[in-house]
C-alpha cells in the first residue's frame, strides 16, 4: 500500500539514492581490486574482504553480495592470471566472500557498535576460515583421492607464516572499518547531499544535526 501512494518526487528520490549507492559501491570496489592488485606480491594480504565488509555495512546486504561477486570475478580474471590461475578455486574464494556479505549484512546494526578491536577480530577469524577452507578444498580438488589427512594437516602447518600475514592484515583493516564509513557519510554530508545520510551506522546519527546545517550551507 505504502508504494501505490509514493509520491513522484519520492520515487525520484529514490532513484537518485540507488544511483549514488551503486557509483560509490563501485568506485570502492575498483579502490578495492586496485590495493590487492598492487600488494599481489605480498603473501595473503588483500583489500578484498574489508572492501565487501564496508559496502554491506554502508549500503545494506544487496549491495555487499553484488560486490562479493562481481569483486572476487573481475580479481580473479584479470589480476590472478598475472601469477597464475586459481581455477575451480574461484568457488570457494566466492562461497567465502558472500558468507561474508551475508554475515555482515544480517548483523550490520551489530558490527557498527562493536569497538575497532572487535571488528579487527571478527577480520582476523574470517582470514583464518579463508585461508583453511580454500586451502583444504584446493587441494582436495587438485590430488582428488590422492589427499590424506596427513597431508592436509602438514600444509596448513607449513602455511602458518601466510595465515598469520592475512590474519594480521585483516586486523589492521578491518579495525578501520568505523573510520572508514564516517569519512565516506562525512564526504557526503559535507557536500549537502543528504540522501545517502546512515543515521544508524557509526557515530553519524550523533552528528547529524551539526552535519544537517553544515551541509545545508554547502
Amino acid at each position: 500500500m505504502n508504494k501505490e501512494k509514493t509520491s513522484p518526487k519520492q520515487r525520484e528520490t529514490d532513484r537518485i539514492q540507488s544511483i549514488l549507492k551503486m557509483s560509490v559501491t563501485a568506485a570502492i570496489a575498483s579502490l578495492g581490486i586496485i590495493l590487492s592488485a598492487i600488494v599481489i606480491f605480498f603473501p595473503n594480504i588483500e583489500f578484498i574482504s574489508v572492501t565487501i565488509f564496508l559496502i554491506t555495512l554502508l549500503f545494506g546486504i544487496e549491495y555487499g553480495l553484488l560486490t562479493a561477486i562481481s569483486i572476487a570475478v573481475v580479481y580473479e580474471f584479470l589480476v590472478i592470471p598475472i601469477y597464475g590461475s586459481g581455477g575451480l578455486l574461484i568457488l570457494f574464494k566466492l562461497l567465502c566472500y558472500i558468507s561474508l556479505a551475508l554475515v555482515a549484512g544480517f548483523g550490520r546494526k551489530l558490527f557498527v557498535k562493536l569497538s575497532f578491536w572487535e571488528l579487527g577480530v571478527f577480520g582476523a577469524t574470517f582470514a583464518l576460515l579463508y585461508d583453511v577452507i580454500t586451502t583444504l578444498f584446493g587441494q582436495i580438488i587438485v590430488l582428488q583421492q590422492s589427499v590424506t589427512l596427513t597431508y592436509l594437516i602438514s600444509l596448513l602447518i607449513w602455511g602458518i607464516p601466510f595465515t598469520l600475514s592475512h590474519v594480521i592484515g585483516n586486523f589492521i583493516l578491518f579495525s578501520l572499518t568505523k573510520t572508514l564509513i564516517n569519512w565516506v557519510v562525512a564526504a557526503f554530508q559535507f557536500r549537502g547531499i543528504k540522501l545517502l545520510m546512515l543515521p544508524q551506522l557509526s557515530d553519524s546519527g550523533k552528528n547529524a544535526k551539526t552535519n544537517d546545517v553544515r551541509g545545508d550551507v554547502s
